[in-house]
């Protein structure tokens, strides 16, 4: 009997710690930033070539592909903040699993 509550107690804990490590891994992809950078390149890129592109009709097409990539980085950044909320939730569900482990014991 003794040895089934250290079970409980083990799988409960590893658990716990992997809820944790969900929540902070979710955190820090919500929290990165890390295509802010990109953005910010691109629509001052963007904008420099929309003015040259009204003297050359040339670089016309350039525009609609930049305009379509600008598009395409922000639904990039919108599933990665899906994805850490995702991450978040799941952590404080296996926390909570982990917790009612441990009072079932």
């Amino acid at each position: 009997m003794d040895l089934i509550i250290n079970l409980k107690i083990a799988m409960a804990g590893c658990l716990f710690l992997l809820g944790i490590c969900s929540c902070m891994a979710g955190l820090w992809t919500i929290l990165a930033r890390r295509y802010q950078q990109v953005l910010k390149n691109l629509s001052a890129q963007s904008a420099k070539i929309s003015g040259k592109a009204i003297a050359d009709v040339g670089l016309a097409p350039l525009v609609g592909s930049m305009s379509e990539l600008v598009t395409a980085i922000n639904q990039l950044v919108r599933t990665s903040v899906g994805v850490g909320v995702f991450l978040c939730l799941a952590g404080v569900t296996l926390c909570l699993a982990a917790f009612w482990m441990l009072s079932a014991v």
